[in-house]
């Protein structure tokens, strides 16, 4: 695939991220859906200067999808893409099946904003629990979809899950899901940051593999990424959100299981577990022990983010060695 190309699908989704942002963000704050920002949420009295709005998410959804539609018309044209071979049109049909449920998880993540930003009305354990088993299923139907793959490539072992095969990639796609899901709440920015290097990291591993399709909507995903700094980086101007996060944490880990390489999948939701683990035993997670100990937002972000880096570094370093 020409480099123009894929400078082509960066660039164009995040001038349609950034750009829809002149325009949504005051139109979110007219509409009201605005929150505690994250820096000051656990404060008893929030003033309205320290509200800030939501559904920062829907400039990711726009500029990836609008991005993804200029690149993959300019693929079709000018990219040498083989219409008629069996393996171009697996990858366009993954590529189908992933952005419906992506779409789905966004829009599960918008009503869970709605709900709690204009109706004013707390998470709590059972819903919380109600979407984790809709995501499982949601998971489990689109993997039904998807090309059989008994033999997973854990890295350290290859294991034939046989039957098992679609449950137990089911339960690791919301794993990653599920712990991409707090980080946000903690620190604006880190999602999309940390996001945008797995993406571009994705990106690398699918040309590697020749699946250009994969590679042009991870593409998208990482400019849409970048497209959102300027607004979402503290001080934010607009919070990502759960339409954001439910919707990264989904396309993520379903465009990393595409590679069929489990260790890779492994790697990358390493840096969610890495934050959640000190949960266990502290009750706290990396970043609120990291902003508890005085941490700027930007000196956590980079923590985390520089440790997505190293990940993404090690998945990609079989494939060029």
């Amino acid at each position: 695939m020409p480099v123009w190309l894929q400078i082509t699908a960066a660039v164009s989704a995040a001038l349609c991220s950034g750009v829809m942002g002149i325009a949504l963000i005051p139109f979110l704050e007219k509409c009201r859906f605005c929150e505690p920002d994250s820096e000051n949420q656990n404060t008893p009295e929030v003033s309205q200067e320290k509200v800030k709005p939501t559904m920062c998410g829907i400039l990711l959804l726009f500029g990836s999808t609008a991005g993804l539609v200029l690149s993959y018309t300019l693929y079709m044209q000018f990219g040498g893409a083989d219409r008629t071979g069996i393996e171009f049109q697996t990858e366009s049909r993954a590529l189908r099946l992933i952005m419906i449920q992506g779409l789905i998880t966004g829009f599960l993540g918008w009503l869970m904003d709605y709900q709690r930003t204009v109706r004013r009305k707390p998470d709590t354990g059972e819903i919380n629990f109600l979407v984790i088993l809709m995501i499982f299923l949601t998971n489990y139907s689109f993997l039904k979809f998807l090309p059989e793959e008994n033999v997973l490539n854990l890295g350290f072992m290859q294991w034939n899950a046989g039957k098992l095969s679609v449950f137990v990639r089911a339960v690791l796609l919301t794993g990653f899901w599920a712990s991409m899901q707090k980080p946000e709440q903690t620190t604006d920015g880190i999602s999309i940051t940390a996001s945008g290097v797995q993406c571009l990291c994705l990106a690398i591993l699918s040309l590697s593999g020749k699946q250009n399709i994969n590679a042009l909507y991870a593409l998208t995903i990482a400019g849409a990424c970048a497209g959102c700094f300027y607004w979402n980086l503290p001080e934010s101007k607009c919070r990502l959100g759960q339409t954001g996060t439910y919707w990264l944490g989904i396309t993520i880990p379903m465009l990393c299981s595409n590679l069929h390489q489990w260790n890779d999948f492994l790697l990358y939701m390493a840096v969610w577990i890495v934050n959640w683990l000190p949960s266990v035993l502290k009750k706290k997670t990396l970043l609120e022990l990291l902003k508890r100990e005085g941490m700027t937002a930007l000196q956590r972000i980079m923590i985390l983010t520089g440790f997505a880096l190293f990940c993404g570094i090690l998945s990609i370093m079989p494939e060029h060695t």
